[in-house]
């Protein structure tokens, strides 16, 4: 009865609902589906699961030696000691020193104006003109030898005193009072005062290179130094042939 029911009343009706809607096309629903993501714990469940399912059959385990465990030997890396190098003194560069050739250089000298003492009372002074050398000159007017060939004619030293002897027996004794090696000679009479005295002083010229000598001597008037400048004269004029001959 039911079935007779069903075809007649309830199918009729079903196919005329789905006549009406048949014309339309049905959407399809695309259905999104989010990828879920697998976490570690359930990588690990899914892997217990597996191993749940197989139930191998366990092998009696071999007890493993146990394993020694070794330290890692550090190794020691051996430390250089650079000691610092002693900074040694810079080695200092002598250049040669180049010598200039020295200029001379004359400079003109003024002659000091020479202060001359005052001269005693009596004192004179006579220059005369020799073609003599300074050496033979000296030799003249400073030794015995020499003195005896012009200023009298017989000379000896006795005590250190000069003795001077004439023709007519006139004596007379001096003492060499002062001497410069070729340049003067200097004596004085026993029998005078002591500031007195007679020189021989040899000079010269230094132009012309020509020898003088220059007499000193002491005269208490005038006319004492007329005789005394005579006498001189005369012992020079020996004293020229003295020296020619000699």
């Amino acid at each position: 009865m039911f079935f007779i029911y069903y075809c007649r009343l309830i199918a009729p009706w079903k196919m005329k609902k789905n006549k009406k809607t048949s014309h339309k096309p049905a959407k399809k629903k695309q259905l999104k589906v989010k990828a879920k993501s697998i976490s570690k714990a359930d990588k690990k469940a899914a892997k217990k699961g597996i191993a749940k399912k197989q139930k191998p059959v366990a092998k009696p385990a071999k007890k493993a030696a146990p394993k020694k465990v070794t330290k890692p030997v550090k190794k020691v890396v051996a430390k250089q000691i650079v000691k610092p190098l002693k900074k040694s003194a810079p080695v200092k560069i002598v250049k040669p020193i180049i010598k200039a050739p020295i200029k001379k250089i004359f400079i003109p000298v003024k002659p000091v104006p020479k202060i001359e003492e005052p001269k005693p009372k009596g004192f004179y002074s006579i220059e005369y003109e020799l073609n003599s050398s300074p050496d033979v000159l000296f030799e003249f007017i400073s030794t015995p030898g020499g003195l005896e060939k012009w200023f009298a004619d017989r000379v000896y030293i006795i005590e250190g005193n000069f003795i001077f002897n004439w023709e007519d027996g006139e004596k007379r004794l001096a003492k060499q009072v002062g001497i410069k090696e070729k340049e003067w000679v200097r004596f004085h009479w026993l029998d005078e005062p002591e500031k007195r005295y007679f020189e021989f002083k040899i000079v010269i010229d230094d132009l012309t290179s020509e020898v003088a000598l220059i007499v000193s001597d002491f005269a208490d008037n005038s006319r004492e130094l007329e005789e005394s400048t005579r006498l001189w004269n005369q012992q020079i004029n020996d004293l020229h042939h003295s020296i020619g001959s000699a």
